[in-house]
C-alpha cells in the first residue's frame, strides 16, 4: 500500500476496523449494523473492512445494509495478504484473523487511534463510550481473556493476557515501536508457545503494555463459569458485564449463526441479523436438535443456557425471541 492509498480521518471521526473474507462478510454486516443502531453519534463513525476476498456482489449488499442503518459507506481496504499465506490457522479461524496486525499500515500518521473488532461480535453499547477511554502511554486497550488456558503455554500471568477480539489501538505507539514486525517475529520464533492464531503473539509482545478495560466491552462466555479468575474482578464490574454487555463476543465454535446455539445471548445477534434484507442466521430443523444434543457435554451446555436465559428474564433483560 503506497502513501497515496493511506486512509485519513478527521479529528472528530471514530475509526472502526474489522477484517472479513466472503464467509464472514455477512456477519460483519450484522456487527456494523449493531454498532450504528446503538451509537449516539453515528455520523462520527467511519467503518473499514480489511478485505480478505469479498465479492463485489456481497460488498454492494453490505453497503446497502449499512446505508439503511444510517452509516457512511464501508471503506474496503486491500492489503498484501501474501505475507499471511504461510501462517497456520486454528480450528474455525481463517487467515483474515491475522489482518489486524497490518492496521497501522492502513492509516496516515495523523490517525492516532482506531478500534478493531472481530466479526463474531455484536455491539449493544454506545461505541463512542469505548472510544473515549484514554490509552495514552499504552499500546492497546483491551479486556482480559476469560476463556481457555492459552496464557499458561505462553508463560505469562493470566491477568496479563488479553483477548484480541476487541482492541483500542494506539497507532502512534504501534508505529514507533514497530509492533507489527515484532508480532510477526514472535509468531515465527515461538511456535512452541502459541496456541491461537495471533492472540498469543500479540500478548507475547504487548502483555506488559496494555490497559485493562471493563469486562462489559468484551463479554465472553467465561463470565458464565465463575471461578478464581472471575472472583478477582470487582463484583459490580462482573455484574455489569453479564447484565449490560456493551459488546458480546461469541468466542469459539458456538457462533450465533449456527443452526443450534448454546450461548444464552445468541438472540442478540438475531436482533440485528433480522434487520438485514438477508439474515445470515441459520434456520434449524428438528433433526438439527437431535444431532446437537447427542452428547453429555452438549446437554450440559443446553442446561446452562436455559438457566441463564431464565436468570436474564427474571432480572429484566429483554431477550430477543430467537430460535435455539
Amino acid at each position: 500500500m503506497g502513501d497515496a492509498d493511506l486512509r485519513t480521518l478527521d479529528s472528530n471521526h471514530v475509526g472502526i476496523v474489522a477484517s472479513a473474507d466472503e464467509n464472514y462478510a455477512p456477519h460483519l454486516a450484522v456487527l456494523f449494523t449493531s454498532i450504528l443502531k446503538n451509537c449516539s453519534e453515528p455520523n462520527r463513525l467511519r467503518l473499514f473492512c480489511i478485505d480478505g476476498g469479498i465479492s463485489s456482489e456481497v460488498r454492494d449488499w453490505m453497503q446497502r445494509e449499512i446505508a439503511k442503518a444510517g452509516g457512511e459507506a464501508i471503506d474496503f481496504v486491500n492489503i498484501d495478504r501474501t505475507k499471511y499465506d504461510n501462517l497456520p490457522t486454528i480450528k474455525h479461524i481463517t487467515s483474515s484473523a491475522y489482518y489486524r496486525i497490518s492496521i497501522p499500515e492502513i492509516f496516515d500518521e495523523q490517525v492516532k487511534k482506531v478500534i478493531y473488532l472481530d466479526c463474531d461480535m455484536i455491539a449493544r453499547g454506545d461505541i463512542i463510550e469505548l472510544w473515549s477511554h484514554d490509552i495514552q502511554g499504552y499500546h492497546v486497550g483491551a479486556v482480559e481473556n476469560l476463556s481457555g488456558h492459552t496464557y499458561k503455554k505462553l508463560g505469562i500471568p493470566q491477568n496479563e493476557y488479553f483477548n484480541s477480539g476487541m482492541l483500542l489501538i494506539n497507532l502512534d505507539l504501534w508505529r514507533r515501536d514497530a509492533i507489527p514486525d515484532k508480532v510477526f517475529a514472535f509468531k515465527r520464533n515461538n511456535s512452541h508457545r502459541i496456541s491461537t492464531n495471533d492472540q498469543c503473539a500479540l500478548n507475547g509482545v504487548l502483555h506488559k503494555t496494555w490497559k485493562p478495560l471493563p469486562l462489559a466491552w468484551n463479554h465472553q462466555t467465561g463470565l458464565y463459569r465463575p471461578d478464581e479468575q472471575i472472583w478477582a474482578f470487582d463484583e459490580q464490574e462482573v455484574n455489569d458485564a453479564i447484565m449490560d454487555p456493551k459488546i458480546i463476543h461469541y468466542i469459539g465454535w458456538d457462533k450465533p449463526w449456527r443452526k443450534v446455539r448454546f450461548h444464552p445471548l445468541a438472540g442478540e445477534y438475531d436482533r440485528y441479523a433480522d434487520q438485514l434484507a438477508y439474515s445470515p442466521r441459520a434456520q434449524p430443523e428438528t433433526s438439527d436438535y437431535w444431532s446437537a444434543y447427542c452428547s453429555v457435554s452438549r446437554l450440559k451446555k443446553l442446561k446452562r443456557r436455559e438457566q441463564w436465559r431464565r436468570w436474564y428474564t427474571k432480572n429484566g433483560f429483554s431477550l430477543y425471541p430467537a430460535k435455539s
